[in-house]
């Protein structure tokens, strides 16, 4: 009998076990952080420790907010950076498996090709939401008191597809790089202007005209703008162009899917593409 290649075998199997693959890797991938203790501990530390650093060092020497609670401002902007940050568990663990040869045995098994990628962005929602929602319970703590609850579990929705798309752009890096360290090295550069640079922790009305100009029309700040939109639900017009440049909640999350649709379809397909190239 002539020997079938992991290609024909999954075609004999049919596209119905693309799911299946799927979810099969994302359940590897969760019990494999679940074994790892530590480290889930120090990822739930981080948005915990920035929400009390800016909550309570810089909170009281931040204006401009016309009348709003700081720390009311500030949660959806840690909320954001939370999930960027999050994402970049895709490409550090993507690099990881690279490295210890673990694709390459993936690569032979009668599987969905997509499956390898798609279990590692499901599993790293699944972490980002858990994530989220002690970042919201925190900050309830610290004094956050969103003003719609319906606008918070949309912002929140919102928030897990935008990071789906970054684990799409993280994927990317850590396929293209040639070590852990190197997702390390890759990312922060990009990460902290886009973070830092944006809406938030502080209103870009603050920032020098050339800086606003970047701020107010890169996707973070697209991003915050829309969940902190939709948290605080009817505001006066004053303040709504003071916070958002005079834009409606439906703007501005119409702007958030679209860049995170954009940045799925663009980094998504590439990703695919260097993941099939890998080991050729």
């Amino acid at each position: 009998m002539t020997a079938l290649s992991a290609g024909d075998r999954l075609a004999r199997r049919g596209g119905t076990h693309v799911v299946g693959d799927a979810l099969a890797m994302a359940r590897r991938n969760v019990l494999r952080l679940l074994r790892a203790p530590d480290q889930v501990m120090f990822t739930l530390i981080s948005p915990i420790m920035f929400t009390l650093l800016f909550r309570y060092v810089f909170g009281g020497a931040i204006g401009g907010l016309h009348g709003l609670d700081y720390v009311t401002y500030l949660i959806p902007g840690i909320a954001v950076q939370t999930a960027i940050f999050s994402a970049g568990t895709t490409g550090f663990a993507l690099a990881d498996d690279i490295k210890k040869g673990f694709i390459n045995r993936l690569r032979s098994l009668p599987m969905a090709r997509s499956a390898v990628l798609t279990g590692r962005v499901t599993a790293d929602s699944l972490n980002n939401l858990i994530q989220i929602v002690i970042l919201v319970l925190v900050g309830v703590a610290v004094g956050f008191r969103p003003q719609s609850i319906p606008g918070l579990i949309l912002g929140i929705l919102l928030l897990l597809l935008f990071a789906l798309s970054a684990s799409f752009v993280f994927a990317l890096v850590g396929m293209s790089v040639s070590s852990v360290e190197a997702v390390n090295a890759a990312t922060f550069p990009v990460v902290f202007p886009l973070t830092f640079a944006s809406s938030a922790f502080v209103p870009t009305q603050t920032m020098p005209s050339w800086l606003r100009g970047f701020a107010d029309h890169q996707p973070v700040s697209v991003i915050i703008n829309a969940v902190r939109s939709l948290v605080l639900g009817d505001i006066s017009p004053s303040v709504r162009e003071a916070l958002f440049a005079g834009q409606s909640t439906v703007s501005l999350v119409l702007q958030s899917v679209a860049w995170t649709a954009g940045l799925i379809l663009v980094f998504g397909a590439l990703s695919v593409r260097k993941y099939r190239r890998l080991g050729s």
